[in-house]
């Protein structure tokens, strides 16, 4: 089996839970930032069922298979960034006791944070593809 197909897919799935915690979740969390809002980690609704595996998994095969080093840059980027949000900003977004202000500005630094994961996530699937592209090209 060829590896190197499955990483555009398994980006783009990524890319689109991603995308969707940017214009549906983090938008109303912004506008109603209720403190222990967010799902738990493992409860019925949380992204780790639906994308979140998806996006290291596609970093892992995008190095086995060799994509170029600006692809693998930009999921270095994005999966680091991730951690970071995840670690840091997700445990506020759970705890009840903290504020509507702690909660509104830790959402606020979740939505950039988060932006530049799409974007770097985007740029990755866009430079594998050319990368695809031009293998597949008879010379």
């Amino acid at each position: 089996m060829n590896f190197s197909r499955l990483v555009v897919p398994l980006l783009s799935m990524w890319f689109f839970g991603n995308l969707y915690e940017q214009v549906v979740w983090n938008p109303q969390l912004l506008a109603d930032p209720r403190p222990g809002s967010l799902v738990g980690v493992f409860a019925a609704g949380s992204p780790i069922y639906y994308y979140l595996p998806w996006g290291p998994l596609a970093a892992v095969l995008a190095v086995v298979t060799r994509a170029p080093r600006p692809a693998l840059g930009c999921l270095a980027a994005s999966v680091a960034l991730k951690i970071l949000l995840i670690t840091q900003i997700n445990p506020v977004f759970r705890d009840p006791a903290v504020s509507r202000d702690t909660v509104h500005d830790h959402a606020v630094v979740w939505a950039f944070g988060n932006g530049l994961v799409v974007v770097t996530v985007a740029a990755a699937i866009l430079l594998v593809q050319r990368a695809q592209r031009r293998s597949a090209s008879p010379v």
